[in-house]
């Protein structure tokens, strides 16, 4: 199922941290693929997925990946790419002066977000 720009369409992120403009490119069970632009110092606050491995390319714009358990950061520019692996918390920060364009793509497996100290997750889809 693909949904582009859909407002009836379910956001789990809406209720974790806010976004200036995220758009469902695909929406299924085990992939979600969102093309994603963050004002300066918009943020995902840091949490981790039991299943999925979260994958980023950035467009244009300056985004930081932030990990621990490994303790990492990568600055990521125009081209730049990373992936954070399942279980592993991290968070996601738009560091430049402008709109930070990038893709999220979270898969393979069923979608949560866990948050720092807590064994519950959301499980939506």
């Amino acid at each position: 199922m693909t949904e582009m720009n859909r407002t009836d369409e379910k956001r789990p992120w809406d209720k974790h941290y806010s976004a200036d403009r995220i758009d469902i490119v695909i929406d299924t069970p085990i992939l979600r693929v969102l093309d994603a632009g963050f004002a300066p110092g918009q943020q995902v606050p840091w949490h981790r997925h039991t299943n999925v491995i979260d994958h980023f390319w950035v467009i244009a714009g300056r985004l930081r990946v932030e990990t621990q358990a490994p303790d990492q950061s990568f600055d990521l520019g125009a081209g730049g790419y990373c992936a954070v692996s399942p279980g592993c918390e991290h968070r996601v920060t738009n560091i430049g002066g402008d709109t930070c364009h990038f893709i999220n793509l979270q898969g393979f497996g069923a979608y949560d977000f866990i948050r720092p100290g807590t064994a519950e997750a959301d499980h939506e889809r």
